[in-house]
């Protein structure tokens, strides 16, 4: 280590142990940095609590300076260990969250980076875990208790006719988008329909509910084929109505890659990431549950997309198999304050299609008659 002497260094903030497979494990839930260690770094990490030199870890594990530093230059290379002289700014962002610490930012990074099964691998993958273990049933029933059906829904009216016209597409008409239906679908998913005076300030009122009117949800759109429009991807002022180009067109391979294994949705004239800006909520909300409400609301505005696309009979889909790195380098987001949560997309339907649940082929369905 350079100038060892006058280093200085300290324990991370944010780190989590647990055992896992009988082994100690270290995570830096602000890096997502995690590896085994044995039972004494924890010592070691207890320690340096504050700001230590090497003399002083050497004499807490009773060795010379010299013979410390490489298990000090490990363990700053893990980031369990931060140098006085320099900041990471992953820390730093992460300690925006601390009222939400250590739940949400644990949650937030183990669960960011995982390796998607392609098809093939999920359906074998899924027939062998029914050979081995019964499907969970699909609904809930309390037997032995007195039970009354319901009468028949009233599908009359609009809502009913777009509510169960609403499905996944995964395959799409060469057709652009026109702009004016690219539109109608941000503004109503996004755009704010009102501003309400509140404590604190004005607040945004949108067609989805938002705890607080906090609304942490923005919205990118990666524009392919979309008519009057340059390809590239923007970014929906929800204030303005308008979209702001940040970046230009993204090559199909690269689309491909923001979603692993459903490449096949990457055909489609628009792509649009649902982000949450965290802060608006730990503004509010500093207990880790509020954590919950941006996965939440992430979901109320992309159903109201989808809705919304199927009303102008678009063809929509939406999914959260995300290469959240990727797509967050590519937006510029540091993806912890801001961070990527969902996707979702429209498309024309196929010529003579009612629906194209599949890359290829057809889905055999089944009505419930009791609905």
């Amino acid at each position: 280590m350079r100038n060892a002497s006058a280093l200085r260094v300290r324990r991370s903030p944010h780190l989590v142990l647990y055992w896992r497979s009988g082994r100690l494990v270290v995570r830096n839930f602000a890096t997502n940095a995690a590896a085994s260690v044995p039972p004494e770094i924890a010592t070691v990490l207890d320690f340096c609590g504050d700001w230590r030199t090497a003399a002083e870890i050497g004499a807490v594990l009773r060795v010379r300076a010299s013979a410390s530093a490489p298990l000090i230059r490990r363990l700053l290379d893990l980031t369990f260990l931060e140098r006085s002289d320099r900041t990471d700014p992953r820390e730093r962002a992460m300690s925006a969250l601390d009222p939400w610490n250590p739940e949400a930012g644990f949650f937030h990074s183990a669960t960011k980076t995982v390796r998607y099964w392609s098809i093939a691998e999920g359906t074998r993958r899924t027939v062998q875990k029914a050979r081995e273990v019964p499907m969970p049933s699909p609904v809930k029933r309390y037997r032995g208790t007195p039970t009354f059906d319901l009468p028949p829904s009233d599908t009359r009216g609009e809502f009913a006719r777009v509510a169960l016209r609403r499905r996944t597409w995964r395959r799409f008409s060469k057709q652009p988008v026109t702009l004016q239906d690219l539109a109608t679908v941000l503004g109503l998913t996004a755009g704010v329909q009102l501003w309400a005076n509140a404590a604190g300030g004005e607040v945004p009122l949108k067609t989805s509910p938002s705890g607080g009117a906090r609304h942490p949800i923005e919205v990118y759109v990666v524009a392919r084929h979309v008519q009057g429009l340059r390809p590239g991807v923007y970014h929906y002022a929800a204030g303005r109505h308008a979209l702001s180009r940040i970046r230009g067109p993204v090559p199909d391979a690269r689309v491909r890659s923001y979603v692993p294994s459903s490449g096949f949705f990457a055909k489609a004239p628009v792509m649009v990431f649902f982000t949450a800006v965290l802060a608006r909520q730990l503004w509010r909300y500093p207990y880790s549950r509020a954590y919950r409400a941006a996965l939440i609301e992430a979901g109320h505005v992309c159903q109201t997309f989808c809705l919304a696309a199927t009303a102008l009979n678009l063809a929509p889909y939406c999914l959260m198999g995300l290469a959240d790195v990727l797509i967050e380098h590519d937006l510029e987001l540091d993806g912890i304050s801001e961070t990527v949560l969902y996707a979702a997309g429209i498309g024309v339907p196929p010529r003579g299609t009612e629906w194209a649940p599949l890359p290829r082929g057809t889905l055999t369905t089944r009505p419930n008659p009791r609905i």
